[in-house]
């Protein structure tokens, strides 16, 4: 390969430990880019179908793109890429810090992992070089414990690791990439711990190779000035996501109370500012920033005085907090902090303490249940005990709810669904449809389940009159053309808080790896993705792969906020996701036609799953 690829996968089996070397295939990352895209393509082409999630077999892939670890800002981002032990379905997780570039520097697009290991144990990677070491004695440590001993066991090594959670299989459990960045959704923790592996420690000398080093060089540097001289990016960098809170809550779309409301009326005490003003000492930044959006942030009164912790960011703000009825900051910022030292996601978690909640106050969960932890709106120390549990499935409820919503309400019963927000099995992120109909069709037709990072229409539905948030009328498309830009855009893999265009992406792609891409072909890889992804989704689902909402969101209008009166009307929303099909070039059933499968070369893939080509 010329360039922005390293060549090169490294296979790695944990039962056998056996490690071999594969040439990374050129045709694939012409086609699917990198990390997302060809992980993606991976999975498809090696995953037996039907595989249990948690099984050996299960593949757990670290991938890079062909910017990864380059010039490029925003470069240190990589993907974890599985099959979800909480969907059953495909899941990519993204994520910051320094290890992917480190692996890209070591000498390695892919890390593929199959198998499991007869007693726990942690890889460590020195460039070509790698060691099974034994981690009995890191088995059941916290994430940053774990992350810390090995940067002082090994040195200079970049970390991805599982906490208790993982450990325990909790089916939303993470992987921690240096001891403060998260490949959060999906479960990729449990499925780490599946195979009894605790931590993959990396460290790299080489350097990446491009194609043309110098033009991609000053191209680099035109993007850093663009970026520099965005207007948004200040706001970005002081006050990093949790920005989002005040505006969200004055549009009336903030998860309050299980999604019950999308008003929290202790709003401004949870929002940007108030953090500034409370916990907030720094700012931080991943691997070849200039944006720096993270909070270094601390405790410094209360009951939880002198915890220190990277965030919070505005999702776990928003569902950790407002969801939760949770109205201090100093609390959030507290949950947050044991979420990460457990190694849980914060939205899934958000969501299924919200779902506990409403359980407990219709006598669906018993106090019995729950340990004696009388959880309820806005009650951080009982909450804390009940994440404890599910982190170390204790008790009833410990274990229960360690499945995530859908898992715990298809168990529970007695009308629980109504109040199961989740779609697919993954629960929603903090921005309630009912304000913003865009998200609703976004949440029902991603790759993953529900996710907003596929496509986030909110600010466009907000400040766009042509997008009036309320209403289906372009909403189609607009998911659709933000799906297939985000599915490229993560494959080559950046962050999507840089202002990067379409043209400037696709000019360094070419530049790093010799490539002669257009927007159109780039944009159009973006579209193979998604749909190959959406036949891995049909080849393993084990019912009819269903693009709908949760009744609340079509049953419960809101009662008060901006969004008052309003809810998804189901009929108006049925009609959009038809909609969408045939702008996919889908059937009606959602399925990819045989003239979309043969413009997009994916005919081999429908042929493989079934389906007329």
């Amino acid at each position: 390969m010329s360039g922005g690829y390293t060549g090169k996968m490294l296979n790695i089996n944990v039962t056998t430990r056996r490690v071999t070397v594969e040439e990374t295939d050129v045709e694939s990352a012409r086609e699917f880019i990198g990390a997302k895209g060809l992980g993606a393509k991976i999975l498809f082409d090696r995953l037996p179908t039907g595989t249990n999630p948690l099984a050996p077999e299960n593949i757990l892939m670290f991938t890079t793109g062909p910017l990864t670890g380059t010039s490029t800002q925003t470069s240190g981002r990589g993907t974890v890429v599985t099959k979800s032990p909480q969907t059953g379905l495909y899941v990519d997780s993204h994520f910051g810090g320094i290890f992917a570039a480190e692996m890209k520097k070591a000498g390695w697009d892919v890390i593929l992992l199959t198998g499991r290991s007869d007693t726990p144990v942690y890889l460590l990677i020195k460039d070509d070089t790698v060691e099974f070491k034994d981690a009995s004695k890191l088995w059941g440590k916290e994430c940053l414990a774990t992350h810390n001993w090995l940067q002082k066991t090994e040195g200079r090594v970049k970390t991805a690791v599982i906490g208790p959670a993982g450990e325990h299989l909790v089916v939303f459990s993470a992987i921690t990439i240096d001891g403060h960045r998260h490949a959060g959704r999906g479960g990729t923790g449990a499925v780490m711990a599946s195979k009894n592996l605790k931590a993959i420690a990396v460290t790299g000398t080489k350097k990446i190779p491009l194609h043309d080093s110098e033009k991609f060089r000053v191209k680099t540097k035109e993007v850093l000035q663009k970026i520099q001289e965005n207007s948004f990016v200040p706001l970005r960098r002081k006050y990093g996501t949790p920005f989002w809170v005040k505006p969200v809550n004055d549009w009336g779309l903030l998860p309050t109370r299980n999604y019950q409301e999308g008003y929290f009326e202790q709003g401004d005490a949870i929002n940007a500012e108030a953090m500034q003003k409370k916990i907030v000492d720094g700012s931080g930044a991943c691997y070849n920033c200039v944006i720096a959006c993270w909070n270094q942030s601390s405790i410094k009164s209360g009951p939880y005085k002198d915890i220190s912790l990277v965030g919070p960011e505005y999702e776990t703000i928003a569902l950790m907090g407002s969801n939760l009825g949770v109205g201090k900051i100093e609390d959030i910022a507290y949950l947050n902090e044991r979420c990460n030292e457990l190694g849980m996601d914060t939205i899934s978690l958000g969501g299924v303490l919200g779902f506990a909640i409403e359980a407990y106050e219709k006598g669906t969960i018993t106090n019995e249940d729950l340990r004696g932890h009388a959880i309820g709106w806005g009650k951080t120390k009982e909450l804390a005990g009940l994440i404890d549990d599910i982190a170390y499935r204790r008790g009833a409820a410990g274990g229960l709810l360690a499945e995530g919503v859908r898992g715990a309400s298809s168990r529970l019963q007695k009308g629980s669904e109504q109040y199961a927000v989740q779609v697919k099995g993954l629960e929603i992120p903090g921005y309630d449809p009912r304000g913003a109909f865009g998200m609703g069709l976004a949440y029902a037709t991603s790759d993953r389940g529900g996710c907003h990072q596929r496509a986030w229409t909110v600010t466009t539905e907000m400040n766009n009159p042509d997008f009036y948030r309320f209403s289906f009328e372009k909403k189609a498309l607009l998911v659709k053309k933000v799906q297939d830009e985000r599915s490229a855009f993560f494959s080559l893999v950046l962050c999507d808080f840089a202002p990067i265009s379409e043209a400037d992406c696709v000019s360094m792609w070419n530049l790093a790896s010799g490539f002669d891409h257009t927007v159109e072909s780039y944009l159009l890889a973006g579209e193979r993705i998604w749909n190959l992804i959406r036949l891995f989704n049909l080849r393993e689902t084990q019912e009819s792969l269903v693009d709908t909402l949760p009744p609340r969101f079509y049953k419960d209008p809101f009662t008060k906020g901006p969004a008052k009166g309003i809810l998804i009307p189901i009929e108006g929303f049925q009609r959009s996701v038809q909609e969408y099909y045939s702008l996919r070039g889908w059937d009606r059933n959602g399925i990819p036609t045989a003239n979309k499968l043969k413009e997009l070369h994916l005919s081999t893939h429908g042929k493989a799953i079934g389906l007329p080509v």
